[in-house]
Protein backbone atom coordinates (compact mmCIF):
# COMPACT_ATOMS: atom_id res chain seq x y z
CA UNK A 1 0.00 0.00 0.00
CA UNK A 2 1.48 3.38 -0.97
CA UNK A 3 2.34 6.00 1.65
CA UNK A 4 -0.50 8.32 0.60
CA UNK A 5 -3.08 5.57 0.99
CA UNK A 6 -1.63 4.52 4.33
CA UNK A 7 -1.97 8.05 5.67
CA UNK A 8 -5.44 8.40 4.23
CA UNK A 9 -6.45 5.16 5.88
CA UNK A 10 -5.03 6.38 9.20
CA UNK A 11 -7.25 9.43 8.89
CA UNK A 12 -10.26 7.17 8.42
CA UNK A 13 -9.31 5.05 11.40
CA UNK A 14 -9.17 8.04 13.69
CA UNK A 15 -12.80 8.86 13.05
CA UNK A 16 -14.97 5.80 12.45
CA UNK A 17 -17.96 8.03 11.75
CA UNK A 18 -16.32 9.11 8.49
CA UNK A 19 -15.77 5.61 7.17
CA UNK A 20 -18.78 5.98 4.86
CA UNK A 21 -18.55 6.70 1.14
CA UNK A 22 -17.27 10.27 1.37
CA UNK A 23 -13.70 9.40 0.34
CA UNK A 24 -12.91 7.26 -2.72
CA UNK A 25 -12.04 3.65 -2.02
CA UNK A 26 -8.54 2.30 -2.70
CA UNK A 27 -9.70 0.86 -6.02
CA UNK A 28 -11.02 4.26 -7.15
CA UNK A 29 -7.97 6.32 -6.14
CA UNK A 30 -5.56 7.28 -8.88
CA UNK A 31 -2.36 8.18 -7.08
CA UNK A 32 -0.81 10.69 -9.42
CA UNK A 33 1.26 13.82 -9.18
CA UNK A 34 -0.94 16.89 -8.78
CA UNK A 35 1.83 19.49 -8.43
CA UNK A 36 5.59 19.90 -8.54
CA UNK A 37 6.96 22.44 -6.07
CA UNK A 38 10.70 23.00 -6.32
CA UNK A 39 12.24 19.62 -5.53
CA UNK A 40 9.02 18.13 -4.10
CA UNK A 41 5.82 16.62 -5.46
CA UNK A 42 2.26 16.58 -4.13
CA UNK A 43 0.19 13.45 -4.74
CA UNK A 44 -3.54 13.15 -5.18
CA UNK A 45 -3.78 10.83 -2.17
CA UNK A 46 -2.00 13.42 -0.03
CA UNK A 47 -4.68 15.95 -0.91
CA UNK A 48 -7.40 13.43 -0.05
CA UNK A 49 -5.67 12.72 3.27
CA UNK A 50 -5.62 16.45 4.07
CA UNK A 51 -9.30 16.77 3.20
CA UNK A 52 -10.12 13.90 5.51
CA UNK A 53 -8.20 15.51 8.39
CA UNK A 54 -10.07 18.77 7.81
CA UNK A 55 -13.39 16.96 7.84
CA UNK A 56 -12.54 15.20 11.09
CA UNK A 57 -11.34 18.35 12.84
CA UNK A 58 -14.43 20.33 11.83
CA UNK A 59 -16.82 17.48 12.58
CA UNK A 60 -18.56 17.55 9.18
CA UNK A 61 -18.56 15.00 6.35
CA UNK A 62 -16.99 15.73 2.98
CA UNK A 63 -19.36 16.58 0.11
CA UNK A 64 -20.15 14.03 -2.58
CA UNK A 65 -17.95 14.05 -5.70
CA UNK A 66 -18.75 17.11 -7.77
CA UNK A 67 -17.93 20.82 -8.13
CA UNK A 68 -17.94 21.48 -4.38
CA UNK A 69 -15.45 18.69 -3.63
CA UNK A 70 -13.32 19.73 -6.62
CA UNK A 71 -13.18 23.29 -5.26
CA UNK A 72 -12.14 22.01 -1.84
CA UNK A 73 -9.40 19.89 -3.40
CA UNK A 74 -8.14 22.92 -5.32
CA UNK A 75 -7.99 25.00 -2.14
CA UNK A 76 -6.23 22.23 -0.22
CA UNK A 77 -3.71 21.84 -3.04
CA UNK A 78 -2.94 25.55 -2.82
CA UNK A 79 -2.42 25.24 0.95
CA UNK A 80 -0.12 22.25 0.46
CA UNK A 81 1.93 24.16 -2.11
CA UNK A 82 2.36 26.94 0.45
CA UNK A 83 3.40 24.42 3.09
CA UNK A 84 5.94 22.84 0.76
CA UNK A 85 7.40 26.26 -0.09
CA UNK A 86 7.81 27.10 3.59
CA UNK A 87 9.39 23.74 4.47
CA UNK A 88 11.87 23.97 1.61
CA UNK A 89 12.87 27.50 2.58
CA UNK A 90 13.11 26.53 6.25
CA UNK A 91 15.48 23.69 5.33
CA UNK A 92 17.92 26.33 4.03
CA UNK A 93 17.88 28.26 7.31
CA UNK A 94 20.68 26.86 9.44
CA UNK A 95 19.34 28.47 12.63
CA UNK A 96 16.00 26.68 12.55
CA UNK A 97 16.27 23.68 14.83
CA UNK A 98 13.24 21.76 16.00
CA UNK A 99 12.97 20.57 19.58
CA UNK A 100 13.15 16.78 19.33
CA UNK A 101 12.15 16.31 22.96
CA UNK A 102 9.02 18.42 22.45
CA UNK A 103 8.20 16.47 19.28
CA UNK A 104 8.42 13.17 21.17
CA UNK A 105 6.16 14.53 23.94
CA UNK A 106 3.55 15.57 21.35
CA UNK A 107 3.76 12.19 19.59
CA UNK A 108 3.15 10.38 22.88
CA UNK A 109 0.24 12.70 23.76
CA UNK A 110 -1.37 12.27 20.35
CA UNK A 111 -1.05 8.48 20.43
CA UNK A 112 -2.58 8.44 23.91
CA UNK A 113 -5.52 10.53 22.67
CA UNK A 114 -6.12 8.24 19.70
CA UNK A 115 -5.74 5.11 21.80
CA UNK A 116 -8.55 6.33 24.07
CA UNK A 117 -10.87 6.41 21.05
CA UNK A 118 -10.21 2.70 20.56
CA UNK A 119 -10.37 1.64 24.19
CA UNK A 120 -6.63 1.47 24.77
CA UNK A 121 -3.33 0.59 23.08
CA UNK A 122 -4.47 -2.89 22.05
CA UNK A 123 -7.53 -1.49 20.30
CA UNK A 124 -5.40 1.05 18.44
CA UNK A 125 -2.92 -1.63 17.39
CA UNK A 126 -5.75 -3.80 16.03
CA UNK A 127 -7.14 -0.84 14.07
CA UNK A 128 -3.71 -0.05 12.64
CA UNK A 129 -3.14 -3.69 11.75
CA UNK A 130 -6.23 -3.69 9.51
CA UNK A 131 -4.45 -1.00 7.48
CA UNK A 132 -1.14 -2.86 7.35
CA UNK A 133 0.54 -0.69 9.96
CA UNK A 134 2.11 -1.34 13.33
CA UNK A 135 2.42 1.11 16.21
CA UNK A 136 6.09 1.90 15.43
CA UNK A 137 5.24 2.85 11.84
CA UNK A 138 2.33 4.99 13.00
CA UNK A 139 4.61 6.68 15.51
CA UNK A 140 7.10 7.49 12.74
CA UNK A 141 4.35 9.00 10.57
CA UNK A 142 3.16 11.18 13.44
CA UNK A 143 6.72 12.21 14.24
CA UNK A 144 7.25 13.39 10.65
CA UNK A 145 3.99 15.33 10.62
CA UNK A 146 4.67 17.06 13.96
CA UNK A 147 8.26 17.87 12.98
CA UNK A 148 6.97 19.59 9.84
CA UNK A 149 4.41 21.55 11.87
CA UNK A 150 7.10 22.76 14.28
CA UNK A 151 9.47 23.64 11.43
CA UNK A 152 6.80 25.77 9.76
CA UNK A 153 6.04 27.56 13.03
CA UNK A 154 9.70 28.32 13.70
CA UNK A 155 10.28 29.57 10.15
CA UNK A 156 7.27 31.87 10.22
CA UNK A 157 8.14 33.21 13.68
CA UNK A 158 11.66 34.08 12.57
CA UNK A 159 10.62 35.50 9.20
CA UNK A 160 7.73 37.59 10.54
CA UNK A 161 10.01 39.14 13.17
CA UNK A 162 12.02 40.84 10.42
CA UNK A 163 9.20 41.40 7.94
CA UNK A 164 8.59 45.04 6.94
CA UNK A 165 5.42 46.65 8.27
CA UNK A 166 2.49 46.79 5.87
CA UNK A 167 0.34 49.89 5.99
CA UNK A 168 -3.27 49.15 6.98
CA UNK A 169 -6.14 51.55 6.39
CA UNK A 170 -9.11 52.11 8.69
CA UNK A 171 -11.32 50.42 6.10
CA UNK A 172 -9.00 47.37 6.15
CA UNK A 173 -9.40 47.06 9.91
CA UNK A 174 -13.16 47.62 9.88
CA UNK A 175 -13.65 45.05 7.13
CA UNK A 176 -11.58 42.47 9.02
CA UNK A 177 -13.52 43.16 12.22
CA UNK A 178 -16.91 42.80 10.51
CA UNK A 179 -15.81 39.56 8.86
CA UNK A 180 -14.99 38.01 12.24
CA UNK A 181 -17.83 39.53 14.24
CA UNK A 182 -20.19 36.57 13.91
CA UNK A 183 -17.59 34.28 15.52
CA UNK A 184 -16.91 36.58 18.48
CA UNK A 185 -17.98 35.53 21.94
CA UNK A 186 -19.22 37.95 24.59
CA UNK A 187 -16.58 40.26 26.00
CA UNK A 188 -15.78 39.29 29.61
CA UNK A 189 -15.58 41.76 32.46
CA UNK A 190 -12.30 43.61 31.99
CA UNK A 191 -10.08 45.78 34.16
CA UNK A 192 -7.72 48.31 32.57
CA UNK A 193 -4.85 49.63 34.64
CA UNK A 194 -1.63 51.56 34.25
CA UNK A 195 1.45 50.77 36.28
CA UNK A 196 4.94 51.81 37.21
CA UNK A 197 7.14 48.77 37.81
CA UNK A 198 10.36 49.42 39.70
CA UNK A 199 13.36 47.15 39.28
CA UNK A 200 15.96 47.08 42.06
CA UNK A 201 19.47 47.90 40.84
CA UNK A 202 22.76 46.89 42.45
CA UNK A 203 24.66 49.52 44.37
CA UNK A 204 27.74 51.17 42.92
CA UNK A 205 29.90 49.03 45.21
CA UNK A 206 28.29 45.83 43.85
CA UNK A 207 28.88 47.09 40.31
CA UNK A 208 32.52 47.79 41.05
CA UNK A 209 32.99 44.37 42.67
CA UNK A 210 31.48 42.60 39.66
CA UNK A 211 33.61 44.66 37.27
CA UNK A 212 36.73 43.78 39.22
CA UNK A 213 35.86 40.07 39.05
CA UNK A 214 35.29 40.33 35.29
CA UNK A 215 38.63 42.14 34.87
CA UNK A 216 40.37 39.40 36.85
CA UNK A 217 38.82 36.65 34.69
CA UNK A 218 39.81 38.50 31.54
CA UNK A 219 43.37 38.69 32.83
CA UNK A 220 43.40 34.93 33.40
CA UNK A 221 42.15 34.32 29.86
CA UNK A 222 44.77 36.64 28.40
CA UNK A 223 47.35 34.78 30.47
CA UNK A 224 46.43 31.48 28.81
CA UNK A 225 43.70 30.03 31.05
CA UNK A 226 41.01 27.90 29.40
CA UNK A 227 37.92 29.97 28.54
CA UNK A 228 35.47 27.05 28.82
CA UNK A 229 36.74 26.01 32.23
CA UNK A 230 36.51 29.56 33.58
CA UNK A 231 32.98 29.88 32.23
CA UNK A 232 31.94 26.64 33.95
CA UNK A 233 33.44 27.81 37.25
CA UNK A 234 32.56 31.51 37.29
CA UNK A 235 29.84 32.48 34.79
CA UNK A 236 26.52 33.59 36.29
CA UNK A 237 24.61 32.69 33.12
CA UNK A 238 22.97 29.46 34.29
CA UNK A 239 21.84 28.68 30.74
CA UNK A 240 25.34 28.46 29.28
CA UNK A 241 27.77 28.06 32.20
CA UNK A 242 27.59 24.25 32.26
CA UNK A 243 28.32 24.29 28.53
CA UNK A 244 31.46 26.30 29.02
CA UNK A 245 29.64 29.51 28.09
CA UNK A 246 28.54 28.12 24.70
CA UNK A 247 25.88 30.31 23.02
CA UNK A 248 25.66 28.35 19.77
CA UNK A 249 25.06 30.21 16.51
CA UNK A 250 23.32 33.59 16.71
CA UNK A 251 22.40 36.27 14.19
CA UNK A 252 22.81 40.00 14.36
CA UNK A 253 19.98 41.47 16.42
CA UNK A 254 19.37 38.38 18.57
CA UNK A 255 21.44 39.71 21.50
CA UNK A 256 21.14 42.98 23.39
CA UNK A 257 22.67 45.92 21.52
CA UNK A 258 25.98 46.21 23.41
CA UNK A 259 26.66 42.47 23.16
CA UNK A 260 25.60 42.40 19.51
CA UNK A 261 27.87 45.27 18.48
CA UNK A 262 30.88 43.77 20.24
CA UNK A 263 30.36 40.23 18.91
CA UNK A 264 29.90 41.26 15.28
CA UNK A 265 33.01 43.43 15.32
CA UNK A 266 35.20 40.50 16.38
CA UNK A 267 37.28 37.99 14.41
CA UNK A 268 37.28 34.22 14.88
CA UNK A 269 39.29 33.25 17.94
CA UNK A 270 39.20 36.76 19.38
CA UNK A 271 38.30 37.49 23.02
CA UNK A 272 36.57 40.79 23.80
CA UNK A 273 37.30 43.37 26.43
CA UNK A 274 34.67 43.72 29.17
CA UNK A 275 31.22 44.38 27.66
CA UNK A 276 28.61 45.88 29.99
CA UNK A 277 24.91 45.23 29.34
CA UNK A 278 21.74 45.39 31.42
CA UNK A 279 22.54 41.85 32.60
CA UNK A 280 26.04 42.54 33.89
CA UNK A 281 29.61 42.25 32.61
CA UNK A 282 30.44 39.92 29.71
CA UNK A 283 33.62 38.47 28.27
CA UNK A 284 32.91 37.21 24.75
CA UNK A 285 34.86 34.75 22.65
CA UNK A 286 33.99 34.28 18.97
CA UNK A 287 34.81 30.83 17.65
CA UNK A 288 33.37 30.80 14.12
CA UNK A 289 31.73 33.20 11.67
CA UNK A 290 29.63 32.88 8.56
CA UNK A 291 27.36 35.22 6.61
CA UNK A 292 25.39 37.24 9.16
CA UNK A 293 26.07 34.75 11.97
CA UNK A 294 28.51 34.15 14.79
CA UNK A 295 29.18 31.21 17.05
CA UNK A 296 30.65 32.07 20.41
CA UNK A 297 30.92 31.73 24.16
CA UNK A 298 30.68 34.19 27.01
CA UNK A 299 31.30 34.58 30.70
CA UNK A 300 28.74 36.71 32.54
CA UNK A 301 29.37 38.33 35.92
CA UNK A 302 26.18 39.70 37.48
CA UNK A 303 26.51 42.36 40.20
CA UNK A 304 25.17 41.09 43.52
CA UNK A 305 21.78 42.43 44.59
CA UNK A 306 21.69 43.10 48.36
CA UNK A 307 18.76 43.54 50.73
CA UNK A 308 19.81 47.18 51.04
CA UNK A 309 19.38 47.61 47.28
CA UNK A 310 15.89 46.08 47.44
CA UNK A 311 14.88 48.23 50.42
CA UNK A 312 16.05 51.33 48.58
CA UNK A 313 13.67 50.37 45.74
CA UNK A 314 10.82 49.80 48.23
CA UNK A 315 11.35 53.31 49.54
CA UNK A 316 11.30 54.73 46.01
CA UNK A 317 8.09 52.80 45.25
CA UNK A 318 6.44 54.43 48.27
CA UNK A 319 7.44 57.84 46.92
CA UNK A 320 5.98 56.96 43.51
CA UNK A 321 2.75 55.82 45.20
CA UNK A 322 2.42 59.17 46.91
CA UNK A 323 3.02 61.08 43.68
CA UNK A 324 0.35 59.06 41.86
CA UNK A 325 -2.15 59.67 44.64
CA UNK A 326 -1.32 63.37 44.44
CA UNK A 327 -2.43 63.33 40.79
CA UNK A 328 0.89 63.21 38.93
CA UNK A 329 0.46 61.66 35.42
CA UNK A 330 1.40 57.98 35.23
CA UNK A 331 3.22 58.44 31.90
CA UNK A 332 5.71 60.84 33.51
CA UNK A 333 6.41 58.46 36.39
CA UNK A 334 6.66 55.52 33.99
CA UNK A 335 9.38 57.27 31.97
CA UNK A 336 11.25 58.18 35.18
CA UNK A 337 11.10 54.96 37.16
CA UNK A 338 9.61 51.98 35.36
CA UNK A 339 11.37 48.87 34.13
CA UNK A 340 11.38 49.18 30.33
CA UNK A 341 10.48 45.51 29.94
CA UNK A 342 7.23 45.94 31.90
CA UNK A 343 4.12 47.19 30.03
CA UNK A 344 2.75 50.53 31.18
CA UNK A 345 -0.88 49.60 30.45
CA UNK A 346 -2.73 46.29 30.72
CA UNK A 347 -6.30 45.22 29.91
CA UNK A 348 -7.06 41.97 31.73
CA UNK A 349 -10.27 39.91 31.91
CA UNK A 350 -11.24 39.34 35.53
CA UNK A 351 -11.02 35.58 35.11
CA UNK A 352 -7.36 35.96 34.10
CA UNK A 353 -6.19 38.15 36.98
CA UNK A 354 -4.81 35.05 38.69
CA UNK A 355 -2.39 34.69 35.75
CA UNK A 356 -0.68 37.97 36.66
CA UNK A 357 2.33 37.91 39.02
CA UNK A 358 1.57 37.00 42.64
CA UNK A 359 0.19 39.99 44.52
CA UNK A 360 -1.81 41.44 41.64
CA UNK A 361 -4.95 39.72 42.93
CA UNK A 362 -5.71 42.84 44.99
CA UNK A 363 -6.76 44.68 41.81
CA UNK A 364 -9.84 42.44 41.55
CA UNK A 365 -11.63 44.69 44.05
CA UNK A 366 -10.33 47.90 42.49
CA UNK A 367 -12.53 50.67 41.09
CA UNK A 368 -11.87 53.43 38.56
CA UNK A 369 -9.03 55.83 39.53
CA UNK A 370 -8.07 53.80 42.58
CA UNK A 371 -4.31 53.66 43.26
CA UNK A 372 -2.97 50.35 44.60
CA UNK A 373 0.43 49.27 45.84
CA UNK A 374 3.26 48.97 46.04
CA UNK A 375 2.79 45.34 44.95
CA UNK A 376 5.97 43.31 45.51
CA UNK A 377 6.53 40.13 43.53
CA UNK A 378 9.20 37.88 42.02
CA UNK A 379 9.74 37.32 38.30
CA UNK A 380 10.17 33.76 36.95
CA UNK A 381 13.93 34.40 37.20
CA UNK A 382 13.58 35.12 40.91
CA UNK A 383 14.13 38.87 40.61
CA UNK A 384 12.20 41.32 42.81
CA UNK A 385 9.85 43.89 41.27
CA UNK A 386 7.58 46.51 42.88
CA UNK A 387 4.51 47.85 41.07
CA UNK A 388 2.38 50.90 41.69
CA UNK A 389 -0.96 50.41 39.93
CA UNK A 390 -3.71 52.83 38.96
CA UNK A 391 -7.09 51.36 37.95
CA UNK A 392 -8.23 53.26 34.86
CA UNK A 393 -11.48 51.44 34.09
CA UNK A 394 -13.57 48.44 35.12
CA UNK A 395 -15.80 47.43 32.23
CA UNK A 396 -18.67 45.01 32.64
CA UNK A 397 -19.20 42.07 30.28
CA UNK A 398 -20.91 42.73 26.95
CA UNK A 399 -20.52 42.59 23.15
CA UNK A 400 -17.10 43.40 21.71
CA UNK A 401 -16.80 46.69 19.84
CA UNK A 402 -14.34 47.60 17.11
CA UNK A 403 -12.36 49.74 19.55
CA UNK A 404 -12.10 46.82 21.97
CA UNK A 405 -10.35 44.71 19.36
CA UNK A 406 -8.64 47.29 17.17
CA UNK A 407 -5.16 46.29 18.32
CA UNK A 408 -5.77 42.56 17.92
CA UNK A 409 -7.41 42.99 14.52
CA UNK A 410 -4.49 45.14 13.33
CA UNK A 411 -1.91 42.62 14.58
CA UNK A 412 -3.68 39.65 12.99
CA UNK A 413 -4.27 41.41 9.68
CA UNK A 414 -0.67 42.63 9.64
CA UNK A 415 0.57 39.08 10.16
CA UNK A 416 -1.77 37.68 7.49
CA UNK A 417 -0.57 40.17 4.90
CA UNK A 418 3.07 39.72 5.81
CA UNK A 419 2.61 35.96 5.47
CA UNK A 420 0.93 36.45 2.09
CA UNK A 421 3.88 38.58 0.96
CA UNK A 422 6.37 35.95 2.12
CA UNK A 423 4.50 33.27 0.16
CA UNK A 424 4.36 35.53 -2.89
CA UNK A 425 8.15 35.96 -2.75
CA UNK A 426 8.69 32.21 -2.31
CA UNK A 427 6.40 31.42 -5.23
CA UNK A 428 8.21 33.94 -7.42
CA UNK A 429 11.57 32.21 -6.97
CA UNK A 430 10.40 28.57 -6.97
CA UNK A 431 9.39 26.39 -9.90
CA UNK A 432 5.73 25.40 -9.44
CA UNK A 433 3.87 23.19 -11.89
CA UNK A 434 0.21 22.32 -11.26
CA UNK A 435 -1.10 19.34 -13.21
CA UNK A 436 -4.79 18.97 -14.03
Amino acid sequence: MCRGLILLSIGLLLSPGFMTGQVPSEEDVVDRVMAIVGDSIILRTEIQEELQRMAMSEGVPLPDPGPELDQMMSEVLDQMINRSLVLQEAARDTLIRVNESEIEDRVVARIDDVAQQFGGQSGLQQALATDGLNLAEYRDLLRTQIRQEQTQQLFLQRTLQNAPTIELSEDDLLTAFQASRAQLQQRPKIITFTQVVLKPTPSEISQQTARSEADSLLGEIQGGSNFEELAQLHSDDIGSAELGGDLGWFRRGMMVTEFDEAAFSMRDGQVSDIVQTEFGYHIIKIERSRAGEKRGRHILVIPEMTETDIQRTRDTASVVLGRVKAGEPMEILFSQYSDEEAPDTLRVPFDQIDQLPPGYGVIATGVGNEVIGPIEYETPRGEIRLAVVKVEEVREAGAYTFEDLRGQVAAQLQEQRQYARILEELRAKTHIEIRE
